[in-house]
């Protein structure tokens, strides 16, 4: 059983005893830069430190995993002002004892930085019963019973009402169609999205209220299915087809956005995250919501935002953006998908899915948008599943960076569950950084195999060929496109490439907990050009840092998927969990 984290206010005698005599030399940095100069025990023990001088926390009696650039480890941390203080021995941080510094014994426990998840989908997470019913294991796990959840959700609505859910896996059968879905709830409109969020299904209440007929074409990048009759099946692929059934659904308002967000906060603090970049940003009225929570002092964990372009006329948005920033919220820039799952992946040779060589966007002008966007000195992330996904993309990218060359754009690649050695190559030489979801092999590698061929096997998600090829590696959790929102999964994921069914898939790409945790910390501000602010404890950095009840390098890999071991969680010197 994990201990309970001591939070005992110290008395400073109490600490500077424990810090033993002899001569300190203290020289960190505190949030202002500035340096502390050596004192004597005999001064320490004098007189408690000025108020500029004295911490406003210290954490002592631990263990501290800095993630710097040496994966050094200290005993202790300061923390000013919002700002890491002083690193080292409890006996080095004695001299900034104040008056009324509080003072936190770890009893050994283990810090480290805060988490930074790269790519989230923040606020989708706390639509759970706002907006979506989920409807997922082990409540749900085959048709059969999927059609009892929606029919028992049909009861509590008045006809004509929307269902809206989504699902995680059925075992008999992989989409349900609108003939099942009818059966469930023939009175309302039914839409179902997989969790991942690229395909979904709907009923025939919800296809007719859409207007989509045996007529209707495939919007470009996307897939209305047809059954044996020439009618609309119910299932819709990729956010082109999507889009085209759920524009006559509710649109999710405003307040329920806010909501969202806010009831998002403590579920991710709860888990060390501190920081977070949310890669799918679905319009202006989703960044004014963000932002106004921000202008109102209601955000705690730090948000950086990327402005999805679904459609070509989506670039009509990008002037429209109110491009402001704080401490809790910025703009970051922008993000295209250009595949979707496994079964729509782009990719440069056929595969067992449903579609493999279509782009969500027209080449050509995507990468046109690209150059524009390339122009405007922020970041370009690009969801890429499939190998020729990623080529397209680093295409696109690179024609950009040579018309237009620009100190360390840092562009993105998202997910990169296919991808050629070449591409490897060219990631390193144009400086994009490789961020990736390697629990996915969890979630769905027993169907990688099946899907792009044993041959391709070998090529799924090479975390281990682009660190060792110098690509910058982050990894973020895609919550709650898997099951996993806490990052701990997301590491055990990369270190254990286990799938579902216990198979190993590409034993020699595992990571080790060290390149885990750096990926999910440090490499993540950097994949936000904030290295210099936060993803590691160092003196003048962000006070966002974790206390672990249990040691995470000691865990086994089924601790780390199946539990969060956090006892608390401080972002910008202020303790957010627990609230």
């Amino acid at each position: 059983m994990s201990r309970k984290l001591t939070c005992d206010k110290l008395t400073r005698r109490q600490f500077l005893k424990a810090g033993g005599i002899g001569l300190l030399g203290v020289a960190a940095g505190c949030g202002q830069g500035k340096l502390l100069s050596s004192i004597s025990t005999t001064e320490a023990f004098a007189s408690a430190a000025s108020p500029e001088l004295a911490a406003d926390t210290i954490f002592l009696n631990g263990k501290v995993l800095t993630v710097d650039k040496a994966n050094s480890e200290a005993q202790a941390v300061a923390v000013k002002d919002g700002f890491i203080q002083a690193i080292g021995s409890d006996r080095d941080l004695a001299p900034l004892v104040g008056e009324k510094t509080q003072m936190i014994d770890l009893d050994k426990k283990v810090v480290s930085p805060g988490f930074i998840d790269p790519h989230v989908h923040f606020r989708v997470i706390g639509l759970d019963y706002l907006y979506f019913q989920p409807f997922l294991p082990p409540d749900v796990k085959d048709v059969a019973s999927l059609q009892a959840a929606i029919a028992e959700v049909a009861k509590s609505k008045p006809q004509g009402e929307w269902i809206q859910g989504y699902f995680l896996v059925l075992t008999d059968n992989m989409f349900p169609n609108r003939y099942e879905l009818d059966a469930a709830a023939p009175n309302h409109p039914v839409w179902v999205m997989h969790i991942g969020g690229h395909w979904g299904c709907a009923n025939s209440a919800a296809i007719k209220l859409a207007g989509i007929t045996s007529a209707t074409p495939n919007p470009v990048g996307g897939i209305i299915e047809k059954d044996e009759s020439g009618e609309p099946s119910g299932i819709f692929y990729n956010h082109r087809a999507m889009d085209v059934l759920r524009r006559v659904a509710p649109p999710i308002t405003y307040e329920t956005l806010t909501q969202a967000i806010l009831n998002t906060q403590p579920v991710m603090a709860a888990c060390g995250v501190t920081s977070y970049q949310d890669n799918n940003v679905r319009g202006l009225d989703q960044f004014k919501a963000y932002q106004d929570l921000a202008k109102q002092g209601k955000l705690y964990l730090r948000s950086s935002l990327f402005l999805t372009l679904e459609w070509p006329e989506d670039i009509e948005k990008v002037d429209q953006v109110e491009y402001y920033q704080d401490d809790f919220s910025r703009v970051a820039g922008y993000k295209f998908l250009i595949d979707g799952q496994v079964p729509t992946a782009y990719c440069h040779q056929p595969h067992n899915g449903t579609s493999w060589d279509m782009p969500t966007w027209d080449p050509d002008n995507f990468k046109s948008v690209v150059r524009s966007l390339h122009d405007t000195g922020l970041q370009i992330c690009t969801h890429c599943v499939g190998d020729a996904a990623a080529d397209l993309a680093l295409d696109a990218y690179e024609a950009a960076m040579n018309a237009n060359p620009r100190s360390d754009p840092r562009h993105r690649l998202e997910h990169l569950v296919l991808t050629t050695s070449a591409a490897t190559q060219r990631m390193r030489d144009l400086g994009v950084i490789a961020s990736a979801n390697p629990h996915f092999i969890y979630v769905a590698g027993d169907s990688y195999a099946n899907n792009f061929g044993e041959n391709r096997i070998d090529r799924i998600i090479v975390t281990r060929e682009w660190l060792d090829n110098g690509v910058h590696l982050t990894i973020g959790s895609d919550a709650p496109s898997v099951p996993f929102h806490h990052p701990q999964a997301t590491m055990a994921g990369g270190m254990s490439r286990l799938t579902f069914n216990k198979n190993v898939i590409g034993s020699d790409q595992c990571l080790t907990f060290s390149e885990a945790l750096r990926a999910h910390t440090i490499e993540a501000a950097y994949a936000a050009h904030e290295e210099n602010i936060k993803g590691s404890l160092e003196p003048g950095k962000l006070a966002d840092l974790v206390v672990w009840n249990e040691d995470p390098s000691r865990l086994r890999i089924g601790e780390l998927f199946a539990t969060t071991t956090v006892a608390m969680t401080m972002v910008g010197g202020k303790i957010v969990h627990p609230a």
